[in-house]
């Protein structure tokens, strides 16, 4: 009797494997489509952060976003490629002799000559009564996406971060009222604290902690506390930004992260290993605007073709090998 052994099938080899499914990951697959190299884009959620929606007394902002119309451009763009797209997650990177292996979370196992890491981040959400059912109805984790919307209106932004201090001063210019809400009192010695602290329709509350979030439908009342006296802020809208999380896991222990766990990029996107790339959220470059991140992916992409053209002569520009 003859037993045969069945051989372990060959994981396909692509140029150029981008994972994530946002702004950044669509822009890069755009551009690789562009070079006509064979490319692979895994995804969790398609469209990322841009598909996100949110309503100031009943009026809703992505309609009147320019840069949503600019990312579903590059979303039925990718789209009508959908050979190239796989719905799934990465479980595991490994780096081998002259490419990456990629192991998703389907047991699915792919090669690339070149990678890219648009995975996001994702923020750090406020535990009060109120964060979660008003998320969405006045009530969001980015300021600088709707700042411009908020004209003349009362707003409130609650953290100490720099992308904190940053959107309170870009609402200032539009808002007629901004509160500024700073759980501590170490916050306030950098050149931007300094400056909100100057401008008149600004206040900043040190040391208050939100309670809740009060709304029927849409954010209505901040309750305050600080050293045990509760205080009403009435507000149309509050944003909070508490920091953010990378979603960097998944190539920890194989690209050097920052003591925050960005992944490291320079001014071309590329990593500390070669033939890896990082773009948008998920880098210690500052992409919090979709716009932002979608130049990120295309220069990351645009790194990625100019290493594969230096260093794998062998990449396919008609199809998988």
């Amino acid at each position: 009797m003859v037993f045969i052994v069945p051989t372990k099938e060959k994981a396909a080899m692509y140029d150029f494997i981008i994972v994530g499914g946002g702004a950044a990951a669509l822009s890069a697959a755009t551009y690789a489509l562009t070079k006509q190299l064979d490319i692979l884009v895994i995804y969790q959620h398609f469209g990322g952060k841009s598909g996100w929606r949110q309503t100031l007394t009943g009026q809703d902002f992505t309609e009147q976003l320019p840069t949503a119309d600019a990312i579903q451009s590059l979303e039925r763009y990718v789209r009508s490629h959908d050979a190239i797209l796989r719905h799934d997650g990465v479980a595991h990177i490994s780096r081998e002799a002259t490419a990456f292996s990629v192991e998703t979370l389907k047991g699915r196992v792919y090669q690339t000559r070149a990678l890219l890491l648009a995975t996001g981040a994702a923020p750090i959400r406020l535990d009060v009564p109120g964060a979660e059912e008003l998320f969405g109805q006045g009530l969001g984790y980015s300021v600088t996406t709707h700042a411009q919307l908020l004209k003349g209106k009362t707003c409130a932004v609650i953290g100490m971060s720099a992308r904190a201090l940053r959107g309170a001063a870009e609402l200032s210019r539009v808002a007629q009222k901004v509160y500024l809400i700073i759980p501590v009192t170490s916050a306030m010695a950098t050149p931007m604290s300094i400056a909100l602290q100057q401008r008149p329709n600004v206040e900043v509350l040190v040391g208050c902690r939100v309670r809740e979030i009060v709304g029927p439908m849409n954010v209505e009342e901040l309750l305050i506390e600080h050293d045990g006296v509760v205080r009403r802020l009435a507000v149309d809208a509050a944003f909070i930004d508490l920091g953010l999380e990378p979603h960097s896991t998944i190539v920890k222990n194989l690209v050097q992260l920052d003591d925050y766990g960005f992944i490291r990029v320079d001014g071309q996107n590329r990593t500390n290993v070669a033939g890896i790339f990082a773009a948008g959220d998920v880098t210690t470059a500052f992409c919090e605007q979709a716009l932002v991140a979608a130049g990120d992916g295309a220069r990351a992409a645009q790194s990625a073709y100019d290493y594969l053209l230096a260093y794998a002569p062998q990449m396919n520009a008609e199809g998988a090998d």
